[in-house]
């Protein structure tokens, strides 16, 4: 059970080092991770079929722990009397041929000394005795914690005037279920059977159905006691526990202990993930959150989209400025020339291009729609993030590696639309037309050159006609009819001529459409990346949360079967609560 213990814990830091890395995890959800005990008695020895039992002497100041070592042992081999409330040292009894391992680092191992000793009758039991839980200084109640995580069995040593020590009782309701108990009043002959009548009550309400609570002095010479002295009775329920295999039940019930603990710690450490339930309601706050901004800034980008296309069209319009980009395109015509054949074609298309065809120039293009999108747009854009995150942290999921997936998005938002504006405007101004009026452009287009064609032609004949008459003299037509000939061929060009210039489209009107319209699909591509982000973030979750749920399941299977304290001894040492 140890080493599957000890595998749950090994996946488990890995899950935790992983989920951390990637932002879920805060600093004090660290710490609540480290709390989770992972130290055990078998840490204390290298590897053997049989290991000693642990039992560890704990209690307040003046019990007489110390004393009751001594006399455990047969020897004065721990510090006694004035000394020890400032005793710093922890002593281990321990058998000569018990091979300790290297002990563990998170032990005071400055603080640590070995006694050996021969004696068989205490050959499968280590002895620890720690400072006082009460001690005056903090660093040996410290040194007194940490040796909790690597005992078997706790021999609580009370007093009769400290049996109802507060920092005792703490300690023993946190770690209830982590060790064997038995109880020792010490000092015995310094109390009273009510005593140990009310102590034996408290136990019970501890948990302890028939609390193990025997009643000793180490006085000598012995003085009158007020009940029997049950030194004996200590020593003959560690044989007992041994001979019950009190060492694998008692590790059974500490490991149980500790995955408990660690199975509670990664469901309070999968709460940050959130649930299915949980990320729909966050996707659904920031779909309404973006169609909040997006209105506003449709509404607060109006006018500068009007702006910037009047400014354009002003920049290209104006007779002086067609006239001179034909001047310039006369002088580079050579030029044109001496091109490959892509760059003859294009010329010569564009050569061919009525002043209302031809592209206009871009070069400021990029000016014009580089301050459309400004740091009041980025604030709004901002500000519905921040509220996407408080809508998270309402959920009580993890904010950071939200943001750490919707924060790109939102840096990249101002290129992304500023590169659909300038494609729009340029695909616009390629093809300025729909296809109902570049229909109609080529009728008129046609007509502005086959009406005055076919009015010169009518005029031809006329004359023709004239000029030879059927007697053989020719006749002058006169000034009056080269007058209605001139006007004749006008509106045969006029006409069609103003149609096809009433249906050109306006500049600015062809800039503004593709401005909007770049800047709508640039808002529609910044929402999905939004939506892609806030999803990615939800599948990092789940991911770690199903990781969790397994290791809680592989928890819950070591945890199943509670130890076999099917002896009488057993369940006396061990808590029910």
């Amino acid at each position: 059970m140890i080493e599957d213990f000890a595998e749950l814990v090994r996946r488990s830091r890995e899950w935790f080092e992983r989920a951390a890395a990637a932002g879920w995890f805060a600093a004090g959800d660290r710490r609540r991770f480290e709390a989770v005990e992972r130290a055990t008695p078998a840490d204390l020895f290298e590897s053997e079929p049989a290991r000693p039992l642990v039992v560890a002497l704990f209690g307040g100041t003046g019990v007489g722990k110390s004393s009751l070592l001594n006399r455990i042992a047969g020897a004065p081999i721990a510090v006694v009397g004035a000394e020890r409330p400032t005793s710093r040292e922890t002593t281990l009894y321990v058998h000569e041929a018990v091979k300790l391992a290297n002990l563990p680092p998170e032990l005071p191992l400055n603080r640590v000394q070995i006694r050996r000793h021969r004696s068989a009758a205490q050959h499968d039991v280590l002895w620890i005795d720690a400072p006082d839980i009460d001690s005056v200084e903090e660093e040996n109640r410290q040194t007194a914690l940490a040796w909790l995580p690597h005992v078997d069995l706790l021999l609580y040593v009370v007093s009769p005037e400290r049996y109802r020590d507060d920092v005792g009782w703490r300690v023993l309701r946190e770690r209830g279920q982590k060790h064997g108990w038995m109880f020792v009043m010490n000092r015995w002959d310094e109390g009273d059977p009510r005593q140990r009548d009310d102590f034996r009550r408290m136990l019970r309400g501890a948990g302890f159905e028939e609390p193990l609570l025997l009643c000793t002095s180490c006085r000598t010479p012995p003085a009158r006691l007020p009940a029997p002295d049950e030194f004996n009775q200590v020593q003959a329920t560690i044989r007992q526990l041994l001979e019950a295999h009190a060492v694998r039940e008692l590790a059974r019930l500490g490991v149980r202990a500790r995955v408990l603990e660690l199975q509670a710690a990664l469901a309070e450490l999968s709460r940050p993930f959130g649930d299915d339930a949980q990320w729909a309601a966050l996707s659904s706050a920031l779909r309404r959150e973006w169609e909040a901004t997006r209105e506003r800034l449709v509404a607060g980008m109006s006018w500068g989209l009007q702006t910037a296309a009047a400014r354009f069209a002003v920049r290209e319009g104006g007779l002086l400025k067609r006239v001179g980009r034909e001047v310039a395109e006369l002088r580079g015509g050579s030029e044109r020339k001496a091109r490959n054949a892509v760059g003859q074609s294009t010329a010569l298309q564009s050569s061919a291009m009525s002043d209302a065809e031809r592209p206009p120039d871009l070069s400021d293009l990029a000016g014009l729609t580089a301050s459309l999108w400004d740091e009041w747009s980025q604030a709004k854009l901002t500000a519905a993030l921040d509220a996407v995150e408080v809508a998270t942290t309402r959920a009580g999921i993890t904010t950071a590696p939200v943001r750490r997936q919707l924060d790109p998005v939102a840096e990249r938002a101002a290129q992304v639309i500023h590169d659909r504006m300038q494609d729009e405007v340029r695909v616009k101004l390629l093809k300025p037309h729909g296809l109902a009026a570049r229909a109609a452009r080529r009728i008129t287009g046609f007509l502005t050159a086959a009406l005055p064609l076919a009015a010169l032609a009518a005029v031809a004949y006329r004359v023709v006609v004239g000029y030879f008459p059927r007697a053989g003299q020719p006749q002058y037509l006169g000034v009056e009819f080269a007058i209605h000939s001139a006007l004749l061929v006008l509106l045969a060009w006029l006409v069609p001529f103003l149609l096809d210039r009433l249906l050109r489209p306006s500049l600015e009107t062809a800039v503004l459409a593709a401005l909007r319209r770049g800047f709508d699909d640039g808002l529609a591509i910044v929402g999905d990346g939004l939506a892609r982000a806030l999803s990615r973030a939800g599948s990092e979750a789940r991911q770690f949360r199903d990781e969790g749920q397994a290791l809680i399941q592989q928890a819950k299977t070591l945890t199943a079967a509670p130890p076999a304290a099917c002896e009488p001894v057993l369940q006396k040492i061990i808590a029910r609560t």
